[in-house]
């Protein structure tokens, strides 16, 4: 990438969503006219109010798009997009100022055009123009997606260094259909969810599959792992399949009071049964009490013999505690749901 031939940044421009649709002879001059940079991890291409002075083509590694959220809590992800995707196309012709900040969390490379080059084409190209325009008007409306089309599994980096749920967001509001791939450190396959319509499932996570996957995976990632989204994927449409808004908010909840409780009680606190009988009878409460009778351990360990996830379990060890059905030999200081701040 350090030293991309022109026939190389040719098949860039022409792979690229935003441009397919342009003529040869555009397409030549846009390679002849571009220039390509080299990004470090963590460099920004552009930041908020700062006065547009090019057109950029992401060549390599994921972008983060970061927006100042109304709650006045500084700029947060909102998008992740890879290869082939155009930044800054409205905003290079009206020369007035950025609204988002771009990043490249693990570094990256884009191909460049000044503001006057783009200018100059539009002003003396009719097909570039028209183009442009056109694909403008996609955006507007909402239907251009900003993932790529090849089909290659372009978004992916380390799992430490992005927002797992502003991910999935992307990849589903984009209308693409296939796979976000977690693995661990040592490459080995964590999880699966699996996008469809808009939608997404099944999902898959060890012996978990469903909602009670989609929890293990946003609440309880493999250190040190990755993320790759492929659209080789794909699976057949099947009833194993769920809104996404839903399953992140529940996941959010659980991951809250999981974190609270985790830094409260250590896992590998030993739990006992105290004779007493919880106040509600359902079946993760039982299938708890059964795991500890049978054999007193942590948390930790009653979770890996559930078919539930690790925040859920931990979720219900902490009210059977509270409600006296639990205990560990150890007296620890453990915070009920209502003392979590939202």
């Amino acid at each position: 990438m350090m030293h991309m031939r022109q026939q190389e940044l040719l098949r860039a421009i022409t792979d690229s969503p935003f441009f397919k649709a342009m003529v040869p002879d555009v397409r030549e001059t846009l390679a002849a006219h571009g220039r390509v940079v080299i990004h470090t991890s963590g460099e920004l291409i552009f930041e908020p109010k700062q006065r547009a002075t090019a057109l950029y083509l992401v060549l390599e590694g994921v972008v983060e798009i970061c927006r100042e959220i109304e709650d006045g809590d500084g700029m947060k992800p909102v998008a992740y997009v890879g290869p082939g995707t155009v930044l800054g196309e409205s905003k290079v012709i009206t020369g007035t100022a950025l609204r988002s900040e771009a990043r490249f969390p693990e570094g990256g490379a884009t191909m460049q055009w000044p503001r006057p080059v783009i200018l100059r084409m539009v002003y003396e190209s009719r097909d570039f123009s028209l183009h442009y325009l056109q694909n403008i008007a996609r955006r507007l409306e909402g239907t251009f997606a900003s993932l790529d089309s090849r089909g290659s599994g372009n978004l992916g980096g380390m799992i430490d260094h992005f927002d797992l749920p502003t991910i999935l967001q992307t990849v589903v509001e984009s209308g693409s259909n296939g796979v976000v791939e977690i693995r661990d450190k040592e490459g080995d396959t964590f999880g699966a969810i699996y996008t469809r319509n808009r939608r997404v499932g099944p999902i898959l996570c060890g012996t978990l599959f469903g909602e009670e996957a989609f929890v293990e995976i946003m609440v309880s990632p493999p250190q040190g792992g990755t993320f790759r989204f492929s659209t080789t994927g794909t699976r057949q449409e099947t009833e194993d399949s769920y809104h996404l808004q839903p399953l992140l908010f529940e996941a959010v909840r659980i991951q809250d009071e999981f974190k609270r409780f985790s830094s409260e009680v250590p896992q590998g606190a030993i739990l006992h049964h105290t004779g007493r009988l919880p106040g509600e009878n359902d079946r993760l409460s039982r299938m708890v009490l059964e795991q500890v009778k049978t054999r007193p351990s942590g948390w930790g360990a009653v979770a890996e013999g559930l078919p539930y996830s690790r925040g859920r379990v931990a979720i219900m060890v902490r009210e059977l505690l509270l409600a006296g059905v639990l205990e560990t030999d150890t007296n620890y200081r453990i915070s009920g749901a209502d003392a979590l701040e939202f």
